[in-house]
């Protein structure tokens, strides 16, 4: 009788250890357990694959030694992983979701784990072994690598606008109330401004590629901001530029955008330039954003 039931309960505790193997096989990540002299005392199957072996009877020795013998993972590595075991089990402390540093693979691949270290406790809370599970979490760090650089590169196209030099604008108005506002909407938004108060002065402060914008009065009192407009493009002929020039007339922007289009100007805005609309233009015409101009006409 007392030989049955040392049977049964032979049985019973290889069927629950056995258990307890199939579980841990069923899992992803890699386990293996040692005693407190850092023996193998079992692993899982990943544990096996990882080593390059088909079953566990092909192990034997310390993880280590087939780490070392079986695996591209430097000695070096190898016994920073053998005295990172041996430190939990003579602290008894365990070790949650550490980062190890990257293992190479054969093929030169970064294999990043994370790694749980947990003390195996007796009867009498005496250290008498270690489990250990890695993560294997290499795909999840590419996958970080490669939002970063996403994030990075959206990073620094949203900066680069801020990063342009500082925009250079030439304002040709003949009324010095409008210099002034306008002077002022404009060199708030970082621009350098150039002031021509007459037709013959812009002229004269205009060249191909000097500016980044021309805000243009058509109302000019000693000529006509068309013609001013014409030579300016005739100024660029055979040459690379073409700065955006925009007109500002007292008239319904709608009523004059057709002549401002036959003299190569670019849009058309009934005054006065708002700080909104400033800022619109500059956004569009100098840094090419995607942004609508409150009120600008053209025909183009």
């Amino acid at each position: 009788m007392a030989q049955q039931i040392k049977k049964n309960n032979f049985e019973d505790s290889f069927g629950i250890h056995q258990l307890y193997i199939d579980i841990l096989n069923c899992m992803p990540n890699i386990v293996y357990w040692v005693d407190n002299d850092c023996i193998l005392k079992g692993c899982n199957n990943q544990f096996i694959q990882m080593l390059g072996l088909k079953e566990v009877g092909d192990l034997k020795g310390t993880p280590y030694e087939q780490m070392a013998k079986l695996t591209s993972w430097s000695n070096k590595r190898i016994e920073s992983f053998r005295l990172d075991d041996m430190k939990v089990i003579f602290s008894g402390v365990a070790q949650y979701d550490v980062e190890e540093s990257p293992i190479f693979n054969k093929k030169g691949e970064a294999v990043h784990y994370l790694s749980r270290r947990v003390p195996l406790f007796d009867n009498n809370h005496q250290v008498i072994g270690l489990v250990v599970v890695l993560t294997d979490v290499s795909e999840r760090k590419k996958l970080e690598a490669q939002l970063s650089e996403q994030k990075s590169g959206q990073e620094h196209s949203k900066a680069e606008p801020v990063l342009v030099e500082e925009p250079h604008v030439l304002m040709v108005e003949d009324n010095f109330i409008a210099q002034k506002v306008e002077e002022a909407l404009l060199t708030a938004l970082h621009c350098h401004v150039d002031i021509a108060d007459s037709g013959d002065k812009a002229l004269k402060l205009f060249g191909p590629g000097k500016y980044d914008i021309v805000f243009m009065d058509i109302g000019l009192e000693d000529t006509s901001g068309y013609m001013v407009a014409k030579k300016f493009r005739q100024m660029e002929e055979n040459t690379k530029f073409h700065v955006p020039i925009i007109a500002l007339t007292s008239y319904q922007a709608d009523v004059v955008k057709y002549d401002c289009n036959d003299y190569f100007m670019d849009g058309v805005l009934t005054k006065p330039l708002t700080s909104e609309q400033a800022k619109q233009i500059i956004q569009h015409f100098i840094y090419h954003e995607n942004i609508d101009v409150a009120g600008l006409k053209s025909v183009k």
